[in-house]
């Protein structure tokens, strides 16, 4: 399914007679653009300079953005009861999606006033039948600034129309929602003024760039009841009963843009488990954490494959209109690519990745038992693996700094404290989307009838 890509940009020649000389002109005006954004990482930043923002929009209709986000509020909905209710069995239940071990204590925390996910990502495959859920970033969601920022300010520079309205303003709120939640968690209440600490690797750029715009958007509404900063992941000090910066400072509340996964595994110089003790202080609530640990559950792809079993199941616990929008919504998804009998349980191509797989890494596409194609990049090869369907992304041709690139497209929905949110459109050239994919622009079409 192809659509077409509108470039958003000053006079330009004929689209016919395009070659070199207009990739070249693309380049300069594209970053001349983007080079007006100094905090936003429009090129990406490494051994080889790499687009990254294109210089363009993509019209999206109406009804597509409705449906993105009616699907990501039922979506969420649905997903978050079963997260839910897994953080009440046994542990069993945890470590049967591939939940590790020692995450396990800290996955049965309950933080029930606090919103399951402060801001996470829904990614949806667009088909002629609509959207459908290729997997939630729940826990440590990035392109966060790109669609709550620099889609909206691609627009009114181009004068386009923008999907994403007051969303900056509904994100802002969620971020504050989440954090008056988490202190009135802690036990014991803690002195005022609070501290609340935003926190990433201070040295990549997208991290810390994303990180500080959630507390910009914050600061920006002004007479907050409680202090923040940002503080680099190595600033931050595991005492016995506190979280501490290294200037001496408390920490009450931890944003944390930091895998889970990668926190349990973290060892100080003398071989103490900081990352271990960092969640104990969560389960005694001596630190409250956003996102909190049931979005760990969420960001974990094994919960589809539950989800859909569940389905087959005809399970309870959802209601028919429920088992209807999960068949809508969600594609195929298992815990072994064999059934019961040793056979295939897809017919035709379907996509493995790991449960706690990210930047696309440690995916493969297979087809009749044919790889049809494999990441670069394995960095998650031992863990827990799902089985998914595959289906056919819609296409595009976009022009870049290399000349016009065919590219397939995912589509993406945020959610912030259960409302559905931003949306916007992720590129690549390849079709495991990994951290070169583009960041796209939308807008809505000039002409449409609503």
């Amino acid at each position: 399914m192809a659509v077409e890509a509108r470039v958003a940009d000053s006079p330009h020649p004929d689209p016919r007679t395009r070659g070199q000389h207009f990739a070249e002109d693309y380049r300069n005006w594209r970053r001349a653009y983007y080079n007006r954004f100094p905090s936003f990482w429009g090129t990406l930043p490494g051994s080889k300079v790499e687009e990254y923002a294109v210089y363009g929009a993509l019209e999206v209709p109406h009804n597509h953005v409705q449906a993105l986000r009616l699907a990501s509020s039922r979506l969420y909905g649905i997903m978050t009861r079963l997260a839910t209710l897994l953080q009440q069995a046994d542990d069993q239940a945890l470590m049967d999606i591939g939940i590790p071990s020692p995450a396990i204590p800290y996955c049965h925390i309950l933080m029930p006033a606090m919103p399951a996910v402060m801001c996470g990502r829904f990614e949806f495959a667009w088909t002629a039948q609509g959207p459908r859920l290729i997997e939630f970033n729940a826990e440590t969601p990035t392109f966060v600034m790109e669609l709550f920022h620099m889609n909206g300010q691609v627009c009114i520079d181009f004068g386009l129309e923008d999907p994403n309205p007051q969303c900056q303003q509904q994100l802002a709120q969620a971020i504050h929602t989440s954090i008056q939640a988490g202190l009135a968690w802690l036990e014991p209440p803690p002195q005022s003024p609070a501290s609340v600490v935003f926190s990433a690797y201070a040295g990549r750029k997208e991290e810390r760039g994303t990180t500080e715009f959630y507390r910009n958007l914050l600061e920006n509404q002004g007479n907050l009841p409680y202090r923040t900063s940002f503080q680099g992941l190595d600033k931050l000090r595991v005492t016995r009963d506190r979280l501490m910066t290294v200037a001496g400072d408390p920490v009450d509340v931890l944003y944390k843009l930091y895998p889970t996964e990668h926190l349990i595994e973290d060892m100080a110089a003398d071989g103490t488990p900081v990352g271990l003790a960092l969640m104990d202080l969560v389960r005694r609530r001596r630190l409250a954490i956003i996102n909190p640990p049931i979005a760990f559950i969420l960001q974990n792809k094994a919960l589809v494959a539950l989800l859909w079993a569940l389905h087959l199941a005809q399970s309870e616990i959802f209601s028919a209109e429920e088992h209807g929008w999960i068949e809508q919504y969600v594609l195929p998804t298992y815990l072994e690519a064999l059934d019961a009998q040793g056979k295939p349980v897809f017919n035709g191509p379907y996509i493995v990745k790991p449960v706690y797989g990210r930047e696309g890494s440690s995916i493969t596409i297979v087809d009749q038992r044919r790889v049809v194609e494999h990441s670069e990049l394995n960095f998650y090869d031992e863990q827990f693996k799902v089985y998914q369907q595959y289906v056919t992304l819609p296409t595009t041709t976009l022009q870049t700094e290399h000349g016009q690139q065919d590219v397939s497209l995912v589509h993406n929905c945020f959610v912030t404290a259960g409302q559905p949110s931003a949306v916007g459109v992720r590129a690549s050239r390849k079709l495991i989307f990994d951290d070169n994919a583009y960041f796209l622009p939308i807008c809505y079409p000039h002409r449409e009838n609503i």
